[in-house]
This record gives C-alpha cells, structure tokens and sequence, in this order.
C-alpha cells in the first residue's frame, strides 16, 4: 500500500509540475507580450520628454533674440526723452559719401570697426533737420546694443536700424561701397512687416526665409517697430543664419527619425539631413508616401500622432517665435517588438525549465520535502518563543537552522531596542513631515461661536486654491452634531462636499492611551490629505484639554485660529488659552490668530482681536450643498490662508560692476528684476548690501551688490523655477558677470 502510494504521489508531481511548465510558457508569453507593450510606451514617453526639451532649447535660444530686440527698442524709444543737445563724435564723422549720400566709412577716434556700425543714407548733411539728426544720434546710440547683440546671439549676422528718413545704421561695419541704403530696403520685410498698417500692436515679427545679399548664407530676421510716442520711426532688426538651429535638429535622435524646424509659410528652417536653400519648404521633408493631410496635424498638444506607411509625428508650436517643431520617425511592428524581446532569453528560459523538471523529478522526500517542513516547524516554533526539536536533516540545511535561531533572537533584541527609540524617531518623522501639509487649527470655547462655519470657509478656501491636493475638514474630539449640520449618514466615515473637501468621521484609532490618541490621529490623516483644517471646542480645564489633546498637534500646525466666544465680553477665557497656547508653539514655525465672529446684532465686547467678522443677518448654515463664504468673512480667510501659502523665498543679486570690478550703474537691471519677480510671484522689493567674492582673475573683489527679494507658494516656486534661472543667465551675459548668484530659501545658488 505505502509503494502504491509513493508511485501515486509521483504521478501527481510529476502532473503538477507539467502544468506548471506549461502555465509558465503561456505566462511568459504573455509577460513577453505586456512587455513589448510597455517598451513602446516607454520609448513614445522618452521620445515626447526629449522632444519637449528640445522645443524649449531651441526656445531659449529665440527668446535670447526678442530679449534683445525689446532692450534695442526700448533704448531706442528712451532716447527720446532726453535727446542730445550736441552733436556726438559718431555724428561729426559723417561724411558725403557720394552724389547726395552720406555715411560713416570713416571711424572717428577713440572709436573702431569693432564699436560702430556704418550709417548710411540719402540726402545732404547740412539740410537734415533737427528731428532727422536726433535720430541719426539715436541710432548710433544704439551701437553699444548691436556690439552685445552679436555677441549674445551665436548665429546672429547682422544688426540694424533701418528709418523711415532715408538711412540706416547697420552693425557689423562694412563700407559704404559694399552696402549703403537704398529706396529698396523699403520693400523687405523686416521693414514692411513692421510699419503701423502691418503691425498696429507694435510687436515683434520674423521674416520669410532668404538667402544673404552678402554671402552669409540662408538666414531669417527678426524684427520690432521703433516709434517715438506715437510716431513710427523705422524697426530694429536681428539677421541670424540658420546654422545653429541646424545644428539643434542634426543632433536629435538622428539615426531614428527626421526633426524639422518649419514657419508658418511652410519654409523649412532646419532638417535633420537636408541641406537648406531658399526654396526649400516642409514637404521636401516629408518620407514618400505619408500624408499629413489626413492627420491635419494643428501642433496644440504634445502628443504622438500615427500617420500612414508606419510613421509616428510629434509637433509643437515654439513660444516665441511663428514656427513650428515636428518630428517623423518610422513606428516598429508590434510583431518586431516581440521577437526583438523575446531573443535568446526566451531560449534560455525554456531549455531551462526542462532541466528544472528533471532535477526537480530526482529530489527526494529526504533532501527537500522533509527538510522544508523541519525548517517551516523550526521557524513557526521561534515565532512563538519555543524551543525546536531536535530534527535529523541533510547536513546543507543545519546552517540555516541555526542562522533562523541567530536571527530571531537578534530580532527579539532589535524589537526592545526600536520600543526604546520609538518616540525618538516619531519626533524626527514630525519635524520632515511637519512642512508637509497646511494645517489650520480652530480652537474655540463655547458652542454657538460660528467655528463650524469659519471651519468650512477655510476648507473651501483651501480646496479652492489646490484643486490637485486633497483637503479635509474634520472637529476634534469627534462631534455627533457633524452628520446633522452637513445632511449626512450617520455612517458615512468620509463625506466629499461638493465644495470640494471631504468631511471626516473616521476616528477608530483602536485602543489606545488618550495621550497617544492625537499623535495617532495625525498620523492617520497626513498619509491622505495635504490640506487640513481641524475645529476644537475646550472641555473643561484649559491648560489640561490643551496640554492632553492639542499639544501633540501644535507641531504640524501652520496656524492656530482662536475663535472669541461672543460671551467673552472682558476678554478674560481668550487670554486664558492664548497664553496656554503660547507655552508650546514656536512663533517662526506656528502663527496664531483671534476671529470674533460676530452672531449677535447688538454684541459688545472690549477684546482686542486680529480679525473682526460683522453680523451677518441673513447668513445661511453650512450644509452639504455648495456655498460661497460671505463677504465679510472672505478677507479674513483668504488673508490668513495667503500667509501659510507664502512661505518661500527667492532673492536675486544684482552687481555693480562688470568686468570684474569696474563700476557700473545698475539699476535699470534692478527694476528689470523686480518686474520679471512682480510678474512671477505678485510682488518683489530690492535693498542694498556690500559684499565680497572671489574672482580667478583679479582675486577678492569688493562692491555693492542690489538684492531683489519676492515671497512666493510652493507651486509657484516650482513653477517658475526654470525662468528664473534663465533670466539669471541672461542678465549674467549682459552684466558680463563670471557667474550671478541666486538664494532660494536662504541656500545659495550660483549661476
């Protein structure tokens, strides 16, 4: 019978593990299958994050041009507003160059080539008049600005101002026998597209492509309208070459696809292989046989399209400039993907499983099965603290019995000691998690105060202003009127009003010690929402609700909000637990407020307090459909919610000298930084301070540094991050600044 049996229990094994083999080989097929399927969008996610980086590369690169374009044409509008009295050096260098022409091929002293550009134009010196010369003198003011331009811009070819009085002052200089004006500058673009019929909004605008009248290849020009108050004047101009935005695309993904650069005309800009002329447009550039008119692809979202013959396109639309980014590349087969994952590893895998089912075949009862049993008794023993057996096992498995003894008595040992540590821990876990959530704490004294109200506004409020975090509004110790005011079940643990915040009813923290109880609460409800609002009434003596109950939140609160009782006519209870509050909040970490929310017409109290909210006559209970906080409670609210949001800080330092330590005037760069920071973050201010830096060329360099300060959210911060660096950066080339530096919440950055 027991032979019987034997030859039983291995036809059964022997059927179990061909079942599982074969339920392996489908599962493996199918994880093959799910795999391929999560490559694909593995690489689709890579391919639109690269490509949106590249889109904002390339970006920056435009925004350089329009920087420097709106700091041309504001200077050149500024200097209207004090135009010279005297003629300038530049101005005393021209000369007749020709038959009713003038220029500058002569370069006054201290001046070169390398500081001026050549002005030009038609008509006699002597008969220009006043206006004519004042803005021939702005022009040549301009010359400092075309000098950095072109060293700002990397592909940038020219620089020129071109007026509407028959000149213009083109940067780099070149001889009026070269190039001088002509009646048919009047015809291109850069000024045709900018004069007040074609550009009213007095904006900045960008050319076809052309091809360079001086050799320097294909190029396109960016351009803004000039006016003096509300005259135009003539435009300011950037010609670039397209080589650098070639050599962008060149580089992006090139052995798998085609990126191409394309205006709204169709001209193409930039391609991966084709060389440009100025014929050149974007069907050039589209794979034979793939039809975009299909697809009609508009580039407003981020987003893989397919297009036929197994193509894939990715386009967007570039921020500062009319041009468009697209991206074409061959799709691999799901087929393709399948196999090119499965390789040799799905070889691996089978001939492995075959070899598994014969050792497993040959394992006996004595090497395996009876020792993993021995071992699972030996294990289920030391759980509870008792002593194994003694059990004759294989001498391989004597070492793992006795590292299992090793390792629960170190367990046993390591328990006793993390109960010795627990509150340590607890307290560091508070103080990383504690700038975590916006916790605002009511504390009132009486019932009928309105708190369950003002409770509800600041969760609205908080909702409202991060609809991506969730945000709970809850009263402590649990209150059994909750359901009633909100018209909800009884039962419900968690109820979401339609303002936006949940309602929490969930108090079963199991048996535990009531001092342990609001520690445990917190826990709970900080791995769920990121916004909590909490209302509590004291209970009997002050100072022992507040020390039992709330101490233990003090340390997550970011502001306590003591709700006057409209009985406290003398002030006498509110002082009482303001001043125990006091005795355990820190004032640069908790901010506490008093409210009177006033719920009797004729009330008259002498208590001073920080926020007064007036009667409101006809003031509807919160329930759980949707309301709006009344007038009169809004400012408070939202003031006191404005204050724990703006916690960050941001600080831009604006030198005084360039070139290391030549002084300099800066304060047009300090009131172009409180307005980039104004715009960002709703307000900046600037102060003045003296520092000291290390310079690798000239050593310790003292001077007078502007900072420019802005408070900001959280979201804001991470928002706006980016753009702050970069304007940095762009301020460190015009200031000619080794490196710029930038605090964030009192740490030092250096750009």
């Amino acid at each position: 019978m027991e032979k019987f049996e034997a030859r039983q229990f291995t036809a059964r094994y022997n059927k179990i593990m061909l079942y599982t083999f074969l339920a392996v080989l489908l599962v493996s097929a199918l994880l093959i299958s799910i795999q391929a399927i999560s490559e694909a969008k593995n690489k689709n996610t890579q391919l639109i994050e690269q490509f949106k980086t590249e889109a904002i590369a390339i970006d920056n690169l435009i925004v350089r041009v329009t920087v420097l374009l709106d700091l041309m044409q504001n200077n050149a509008e500024d200097f209207f507003l004090n135009p010279r009295t005297t003629a300038s050096i530049y101005f005393n260098g021209l000369a007749d160059v020709g038959t009713n022409e003038y220029g500058l091929d002569n370069i006054p002293a201290p001046y070169s080539v390398v500081d001026a550009g050549n002005l030009t134009g038609e008509g006699h010196l002597a008969a220009l008049s006043p206006t004519i010369k004042n803005e021939i003198e702005m022009a040549f003011n301009l010359n400092s600005d075309f000098k950095s331009t072109l060293k700002s811009v990397p592909n940038a070819a020219w620089v020129y101002y071109t007026s509407k009085n028959r000149f213009i002052n083109i940067y780099p200089w070149i001889p009026s026998t070269e190039f001088k004006f002509t009646d048919k500058l009047y015809k291109k673009e850069f000024y045709t597209l900018g004069i007040p019929a074609a550009n009213p909004d007095k904006t900045i605008f960008w050319t076809s492509v052309y091809l360079d009248e001086a050799g320097k290849g294909v190029m396109v020009t960016a351009a803004k309208p000039v006016y003096n108050r509300d005259e135009f004047l003539g435009t300011v101009a950037i010609d670039f070459t397209l080589e650098e935005l070639g050599n962008y695309v060149k580089a992006f993904r090139p052995e798998l696809g085609e990126l191409s650069i394309i205006n709204a005309g169709g001209q193409l800009l930039a391609h991966t292989r084709l060389p440009l002329t100025e014929t050149s447009v974007f069907k050039d550039a589209i794979p034979a046989g793939v039809n975009l008119d299909a697809v009609a692809p508009t580039c407003a979202d981020l987003q893989l399209v397919q297009l036929n013959q197994g193509y894939q396109m990715v386009c967007i639309q570039l921020k500062n400039a009319p041009w468009k980014l697209l991206y074409i590349e061959k799709n691999q087969s799901f087929l393709s993907r399948i196999f090119s994952s499965i390789g040799t590893v799905f070889v691996v895998l089978l001939t492995s499983l075959g070899i598994l089912l014969y050792f497993i075949k040959k394992i006996t009862f004595r090497e395996f099965i009876y020792p993993a049993a021995s071992l699972v008794r030996h294990i289920s023993k030391q759980g509870v603290g008792d002593k194994a057996p003694n059990r004759r096992v294989p001498a391989a498995w004597l070492p793992w019995f006795a590292k299992i003894s090793e390792t629960f008595q170190q367990n046993r040992n390591l328990i006793n000691e993390i109960k010795q540590k627990n509150t340590e821990l607890t307290d560091l876990n508070i103080a990383l998690e504690r700038y975590m959530p916006k916790f605002i704490l009511l504390v009132s004294l009486d019932e009928g105060c309105g708190a369950t109200n003002i409770g509800s506004y600041f969760a609205s409020s908080l909702a409202k202003n991060s609809i991506d975090k969730k945000t709970v509004y809850m009263e402590y110790p649990a209150n059994s009127h909750m359901s009633a005011a909100f018209g909800y079940d009884e039962s419900e643990r968690v109820h979401k009003h339609i303002n936006g915040f949940d309602i929490w009813n969930d108090f079963d923290l199991g048996e535990v010690p009531e001092e342990a109880e609001s520690s445990l609460l917190m826990t709970k409800i900080l791995n769920q929402y990121a916004n909590i609002v909490m209302h509590a009434t004291v209970k009997g003596d002050i100072d022992h609700f507040i020390d039992v109950y709330l101490e233990p939140l003090f340390r997550y609160t970011k502001a306590i909000v003591v709700m006057v009782p409209n009985s406290d006519t003398a002030g006498e209870k509110t002082a009482a637990v303001v001043k125990s509050i006091q005795r355990h909040v820190r004032q640069d970490q908790t901010t506490l407020y008093t409210i009177l929310n006033r719920v009797n017409e004729n009330l008259e109290l002498d208590v001073k307090v920080n926020f007064d909210i007036p009667y409101i006559a006809d003031l509807s209970p919160v329930t759980s459909a949707a309301f709006s906080i009344p007038e009169p409670a809004a400012k408070a609210i939202n003031e006191i919610v404005e204050r724990i949001e703006r916690v960050h800080q941001i600080c831009i330092f604006i030198p005084t000298t360039i070139n290391i330590d030549q002084p300099f005037d800066s304060s047009i760069y300090v009131n172009r930084t409180m307005v980039f920071l104004g715009e960002k973050f709703g307000g900046a201010t600037s102060s003045q301070a003296r520092g000291v830096w290390n310079s690798d060329d000239s050593g310790i360099v003292n001077e007078v540094v502007h900072l420019v300060v802005s408070y900001t959210t959280e979201d804001d911060l991470n928002r706006f991050a980016n753009e702050v660096i970069e304007f940095i950066k762009l301020l460190k080339d015009e200031l000619q600044q080794e490196a710029m530096a930038l605090e964030i919440n009192k740490k030092m950055i250096l750009v």
